[in-house]
């Protein structure tokens, strides 16, 4: 539903009304109203990918709780990349574009509809990388074993889903710093000894624990060593605080997400290859996870990093390259 509104045939426009707040990955940040998001960002996108199909991944629904709920999903627009988009040349090749979004509705309103464009993974598609190779695997995401149908809500599996997903993020805040450290973490116990952890583009996919700790966990802290967000931070529904602002499960599915999620120094070197620049910077994320049997199963994590280098001065050219809002600022 929330990608067919989006990136579908027919107009956001019909879908979002003139008063949507809408909270895009950079460079294209702040926009007010479906037409907006439609001329800004969705005709663009589409334009340059011409004949294409959204594919829905995983879409889940919160409990409605005096007329307000909150609707989050992820999946990706496939495509020919035929034109330029966001200072992406065109190569003549099948694409696919990963979005994540989640909307927050009162009554039948979407009052807000925050999404995440993987900007990197698209420049790695099209052999035009943004920072270096990626540790991780740079394949298309793994998806989940079905496509259970949100409306099939089970309260008690969506508590027990949270309740581990919101356990594992407490433990991983921990003081590990070196290889050794990080594989004998608490957090682990809340994994499968396979687990999938799907990066954005830039990091890669992982499975099982070593390979996380190596493709990101251990370059990642060693860049960013006085990080502090996620389960860690206060719940900041309306956004511009650290902190989550959806934060639910349905069924074995859950999600959890900040804008920004994380704040931090960036004060050594390493992360995507980049030299430390000592900046404070945030960090927007989107996660989605599949707990099965108590343990999570797969994690696939959207980062924005196009704003990242924007704040420590390390983004390509870009974001001139296609019409996008001026609104948002630089944190």
């Amino acid at each position: 539903m929330i990608g067919e509104w989006l990136l579908g045939a027919e107009r956001a426009s019909a879908r979002f009304d003139s008063r949507t707040a809408f909270r895009v990955s950079a460079p294209h940040d702040d926009l007010t109203g479906g037409a907006e998001w439609q001329e800004i960002v969705a005709d663009p996108l589409l334009g340059a990918l011409g004949e294409s199909r959204w594919h829905t991944a995983m879409e889940l629904r919160s409990k409605r709780v005096d007329g307000a709920w909150q609707a989050a999903a992820w999946g990706t627009l496939v495509g020919t990349l035929q034109q330029p988009w966001c200072g992406i040349e065109p190569t003549g090749l099948t694409v696919a574009v990963r979005v994540g979004a989640v909307v927050d509705f009162d009554e039948s309103r979407a009052v807000r509809c925050t999404v995440m464009l993987d900007v990197p993974d698209l420049a790695e598609q099209a052999g035009q990388r943004l920072v270096r190779r990626p540790l991780g695997d740079p394949a298309r995401w793994p998806v989940p074993s079905d496509d259970r149908a949100s409306a099939d809500v089970d309260d008690e599996q969506s508590a027990a889903t949270l309740a581990v997903v919101m356990a594992m993020q407490s433990a991983l805040h921990d003081s590990a710093r070196t290889r050794s450290e990080m594989l004998a973490a608490p957090h682990l116990a809340y994994w499968h000894d396979d687990f999938v952890w799907a990066g954005p583009g830039g990091i890669g996919t992982t499975v099982g624990a070593a390979a996380f700790v190596d493709c990101h966990q251990l370059p990642f802290r060693a860049s960013l060593p006085d990080r502090v967000g996620g389960g860690a931070l206060p719940s900041s529904p309306a956004g511009g605080a650290a902190g989550h602002f959806v934060k639910f499960a349905d069924g074995r599915f859950a999600v959890t997400g900040g804008w920004p999620s994380v704040t931090a120094t960036h004060g050594n070197d390493g992360w995507l290859g980049l030299p430390a620049t000592g900046r404070r910077v945030t960090l927007r994320v989107f996660d989605f996870y599949e707990v099965v049997a108590g343990r999570i199963a797969m994690n696939w994590v959207f980062i924005d990093l196009v704003d990242f280098l924007r704040q420590i001065g390390q983004l390509p050219t870009l974001a001139a390259a296609t019409k996008v809002s001026t609104k948002g600022s630089t944190p």
